[in-house]
């Protein structure tokens, strides 16, 4: 397992676990991330930018903070 924001552009996952609590966790799970769903990591911003995630038909940007507290592995 790697944690989300060091995953490959491009590659499709699995959610492990979320290190998140409180408002984060409310906010990442809103969108569809949450531990056993499936993504894709479709970009990455430079210079410590966002991820573009899909998940589903949807897609939002996550900020790297949050991305190191969420354990993944690829699907």
């Amino acid at each position: 397992m790697l944690s989300l924001d060091r995953f490959p552009r491009g590659g499709a996952g699995i959610v492990e676990r979320l290190a998140l609590d409180g408002e984060a966790r409310r906010r990442v799970t809103a969108f569809g991330l949450s531990p056993g769903c499936r993504f894709r990591l479709r970009r990455v911003a430079p210079w410590g930018g966002p991820l573009l995630l899909e998940v589903g038909a949807t897609r939002f940007l996550l900020r790297r903070s949050l991305a190191r507290q969420i354990e993944v592995r690829a699907a």
